[in-house]
């Protein structure tokens, strides 16, 4: 029998220097539990650097956490990283470092960027600046994670800023995602009406959340046998019954 799991695919913790110092694992986790999401992306800007304890912290509750990052092109274009495992996004996470500017964070300017244990305790600040573009194309970043196997999905695509088609104006046919996120500023009706042939892409809609309060947008549900990663990506690829459902 498939069921219905609502998913939110991008999350940020209090790592983006962007996001509030409230978004530790346990109030994440906590949030989604009262809203009923049962699968969560964490995306945090050219980071995974509090996936460790998020994915330790979820042990204790029935939601799925989908480890991932939210890379920023050289283009400006963010896309969502999604993998089954820890390993593979740390991967990810070491080729992203080593694609950044060597610049610090400051963080009057932009913020803190905060490493954090399960329940919230501060462990460290990442150095780093994330909230910057990195050294890679699109087309790198794609083939990377295709290599390590995860989820490629250009973020909140109908933004002027930061989306594939509001930095490049097109999706290029040569790039292999696996869905196509647009923002909580927009109905997938709307959606569908102002984009050329977005129908042919498996389409999720996200809250991008940076604050408790942003996570209450909840319309992404995935129809699944079982709740884990393979049967997300099948939903994805629309196999066997499985699907992605937006609820306006």
């Amino acid at each position: 029998m498939l069921l219905e799991y609502p998913a939110d695919f991008h999350i940020h913790t209090c790592l983006s220097p962007c996001a509030s110092d409230e978004m530790t694992p346990i109030n994440i986790l906590n949030m989604a539990k009262v809203m009923g999401t049962k699968i969560l992306g964490i995306c945090d800007h050219n980071s995974a650097g509090n996936i460790n304890a998020m994915l330790n912290m979820a042990q204790d509750y029935d939601i799925l956490v989908i480890p991932g990052i939210e890379v920023q092109s050289i283009e400006e274009v963010h896309l969502l990283c999604l993998f089954e495992s820890e390993d593979q996004v740390f991967k990810l996470q070491e080729y992203i470092y080593s694609a950044l500017p060597p610049v610090n964070n400051n963080p009057r300017l932009f913020g803190h960027q905060w490493l954090v244990d399960g329940i919230g305790n501060i462990l460290g600040e990442e150095n780093r600046m994330l909230l910057t573009s990195t050294f890679l194309t699109v087309d790198e970043i794609a083939q990377k994670v295709h290599e390590l196997q995860g989820l490629l999905i250009p973020a909140h695509v109908d933004k002027k800023h930061f989306s594939i088609i509001g930095q490049l104006g097109f999706i290029p046919e040569n790039l292999k995602v696996d869905a196509v996120e647009f923002s909580k500023t927009t109905t997938k009706a709307n959606f569908e009406a102002t984009f050329d042939n977005i129908n042919e892409y498996t389409l999720i809609t996200s809250s991008d959340a940076h604050s408790l309060e942003d996570m209450v947008y909840q319309k992404t549900f995935f129809l699944l046998k079982s709740l884990n990663f393979k049967e997300i990506v099948m939903a994805l690829r629309g196999l066997e019954g499985r699907k992605v459902l937006i609820k306006d």
